[in-house]
């Protein structure tokens, strides 16, 4: 069993490791003009960016829906089917826009990198479907889907797990 310094000692480093978990966010958000746009109608997709000095975000389009442009400088996007890569620099916000199809629905995702704090994550998904109508197979995202933890939800259970053994020790 370890000294009351050493236990001490112990749950100040967890603590450090914790706090600043709880305290970052998500540095890239998506939003929409809208989530139910009309069959081939044009909405926008703007994503703000927080403290990523250079990077990228790749977004990924349900089946069927089309890139359809971006004030983004060309030499800093690339589209391959229904992924389109930003090159990120200093960049603030970006925004695009999207083509929907006669019908379906499905989510827009998407990914960051920042290269220089070497981290990376995922953009909340995004819900679309054409005249607010659901495709055949696509549910309710709320109810469908399993939402993915955070990857430190892992180390806060084990910190506590250990913070509620050593309690029970000294007893």
């Amino acid at each position: 069993m370890m000294r009351f310094p050493a236990n001490r000692l112990f749950c100040l480093a967890l603590l450090l490791m914790v706090i600043p978990v709880a305290a970052c966010g998500t540095p890239v958000t998506r939003s929409l003009s809208t989530a139910e746009p009309g069959a081939g109608e044009i909405f926008i997709v703007s994503l703000s960016i927080e403290g990523i000095t250079l990077g990228g975000v790749v977004e990924t389009l349900p089946d069927g829906y089309t890139f359809a442009g971006t004030e983004h400088p060309d030499d800093r996007v690339l589209v391959r089917g229904q992924k389109i890569a930003f090159a990120v620099m200093n960049d603030t916000s970006i925004t695009y826009s999207v083509k929907a199809p006669a019908s379906g629905s499905g989510d827009i995702t998407g990914e960051w990198e920042d290269f220089i704090a070497e981290s990376h994550g995922q953009v909340a998904a995004s819900h679309v479907a054409v005249d607010g109508i659901e495709a055949p197979g696509v549910g309710n995202p709320s109810t469908t889907e399993v939402q993915a933890g955070s990857p430190y939800t892992a180390l806060i259970a084990v910190a506590g797990l250990l913070l509620v053994a050593y309690r029970g020790d000294r007893r």
